[in-house]
């Protein structure tokens, strides 16, 4: 899977993409996130998509999260078997039903709460009338754009609440449902205020939910309130169609970076949908157009972009995820996303771990670090990392699964599996782990400098803060022990077996095996750093060692696999050796 993108890709999965083939091309492709439209289908069939994408999941190292996608309160016509035609300058009745006809539409609620002189839109507005008339539980409206009717369209009455609940019954149904199989974020449709998303939180906490509420702003009221639902929410969904229809289609660009600007400058996770690359639904290659559209997405610093009917219903949706991985690229590679990163940092407030995140990230451009690596439990501190935008990869370390599948969603962030700590271990062991697992996703190789910013929720032994930053550098640890005499020194490694050091070359690292009984002969001078597999504290050479003022690692019998010549570290203060030259400088290596 590539996971070289700053912005992901979230995928819809439906009839051309959800069996597990190719969810697994999917993420070979560079989907992070499989979305589940539940507007379409039933909650059976989306809980075996869940199990089947978290099957995926479990087969490779790189997270791949699910995200359900409720209704809401949406309106909708009427399932019908073919399309009807609804002629221009005709009259329509809507009103609930399950058929439509070209002069009477069926909707899935009542629309009573219009008014003379309101637009009800149909299909993202392909049709558009204006009501007349309002009689009982009917309301008349003229045609002023006539078009094809299909089945189970969406509409729209901007600027009106109809006074529908946020959580439907049929999303409660599929929240139990997500509950069961233990979804990773859950999409809110037609939110309106901070309101809507705390009333989300409230059934998802009912049902022992602690699932990230992604807030869909597709309404014209939602562009209103977009500062408190960005700060209830955990991320934000730029859903352009709906948003298209009631909001003037000449505005929403303009939302759009908006919208993406105070999510950046929040740190709130962003996805920018639909229609993004809508020609590739049956074409093999997008638009200049829709290239376009995601390229600017990328270069405003949306955290992620979105397949719809692409990936759902299309002729090759790997095909697409591909396509969109290589605007994604081209523009993250280009001189002016390079400028305008460092042009939008934004300013850290007084929250300390803003402060702290800010700092790592200019202290890896200033060291010419490999990465940030951020160690965390609740995923907390790795938002804050990606809300900088450093110019090198965050690597995100949690023991927890969940946040692992959360953090795809973050922009620049790659998310790993790492324990924090073991009994008796302390913040080193935490700081070792996240960066290993660095190394061990090839982002990091050994000898690299990363900042690692650690949030540390638990009580550790020697970690007296929650928030910490640390300069390090990445290393394989050939062997552990006890700390004898502190101090660090790098050498080339030799195993004495006899005392002499006639052929032991200046500056080095002497390997006793348990074995040796011996004592020194010749110049103990060229010794630079002790490893010792004997135990004890006041052994031979343990003496000298003191004598010479070089470091000691005890009871730390070498692996035979390190041979002799290999340069090694050894730090005498935690009793580690490690491989490679640590003394050195980023420039320097």
């Amino acid at each position: 899977m590539n996971e070289t993108h700053n912005a992901k890709i979230v995928c819809t999965l439906g009839p051309a993409s959800d069996d597990r083939e190719t969810i697994e091309e999917l993420a070979e492709a560079g989907m992070v996130v499989a979305r589940l439209n539940a507007s379409h289908g039933t909650p059976e069939d989306r809980a075996a998509i869940i199990e089947r994408v978290k099957a995926v999941d479990a087969s490779q190292d790189a997270p791949l999260a699910t995200m359900l996608d409720l209704p809401g309160p949406e309106v909708r016509t009427a399932a019908i078997d073919s399309p009807v035609r609804i002629d221009e300058g005709s009259e329509i009745d809507f009103l609930v039903g399950e058929e439509a006809s070209s002069s009477e539409v069926g909707l899935s609620v009542p629309i009573t709460a219009t008014a003379v002189g309101d637009r009800v839109l149909l299909d993202d507005g392909r049709i558009e009338t204006e009501v007349l008339e309002i009689d009982g539980d009917r309301v008349r409206a003229r045609v002023d754009t006539g078009g094809e009717l299909g089945s189970r369209k969406g509409v729209n009455v901007p600027g009106v609440d109809l006074g529908l609940e946020i959580v439907t019954e049929s999303d409660r149904r599929e929240l139990e449902m997500a509950a069961d199989r233990g979804v990773d974020f859950v999409a809110s449709s037609f939110v309106g205020s901070a309101a809507d998303v705390y009333a989300v939180g409230s059934v998802l906490e009912d049902l022992g939910m602690d699932v990230p509420i992604i807030a869909k702003i597709e309404r014209a009221d939602a562009v209103s309130h977009l500062e408190e639902i960005i700060e209830a929410a955990y991320g934000v969904m730029i859903a352009r169609g709906d948003l298209g229809v009631e909001c003037p289609m000449q505005a929403v660009p303009m939302i759009q970076k908006r919208i993406v600007g105070l999510c950046r400058d929040e740190g709130t996770p962003v996805i920018t949908a639909t229609e993004m690359l809508d020609s590739m639904t049956t074409e093999r290659r997008p638009t200049r157009a829709e290239a376009s559209d995601v390229a600017n997405a990328v270069l405003d610093g949306t955290d992620a972009v979105m397949l719809s009917g692409e990936t759902a219903i299309g002729s090759h949706p790997p095909r697409v995820v591909e396509t969109m991985g290589e605007i994604v690229g081209e523009a993250e590679a280009s001189e002016e996303y390079a400028t305008l990163r460092e042009d939008r940092v934004p300013d850290p407030g007084e929250s300390r771990t803003d402060v702290l995140a800010r700092s790592a990230r200019y202290l890896a451009r200033d060291l010419g670090a490999s990465a940030v690596v951020a160690a965390t439990e609740s995923g907390y501190t790795a938002l804050k990392a990606a809300k900088y935008r450093p110019d090198v990869p965050v690597i995100a370390t949690t023991p927890d699964e969940g946040v692992r599948r959360r953090l795809v969603l973050s922009w620049g962030t790659t998310a790993r599996h790492a324990p924090f700590t073991g009994p008796g271990e302390g913040a080193d062991r935490v700081i070792h782990n996240a960066v290993q697992a660095a190394v061990d996703a090839g982002v990091v190789e050994g000898g690299d400098t990363v900042v690692v910013l650690a949030g540390l929720m638990t009580e550790l032994e020697r970690a007296n803060t929650t928030n910490m930053l640390k300069i390090h550098v990445a290393a394989e640890i050939v062997a552990s022990g006890r700390s004898v005499v502190a101090g660090q020194a790098t050498g080339p490694v030799y195993r004495v077996r006899s005392g002499d050091l006639g052929d032991v070359p200046e500056g080095t690292i002497v390997s006793l095996d348990r074995g040796f009984d011996e004592e020194f002969t010749g110049d103990v001078g060229k010794i630079e750093g002790i490893i010792d597999a004997h135990e004890g504290m006041t052994g031979y050479a343990a003496m000298i060692a003191r004598e010479l003022d070089v470091p000691l690692v005890g009871d730390t019998p070498l692996p035979e696999r390190v041979e002799n010549g290999i340069v090694l570290t050894i730090d005498g203060e935690r009793g580690v050796v490690y491989e490679g030259d640590l003394t050195a400088g980023p420039a320097e290596r």
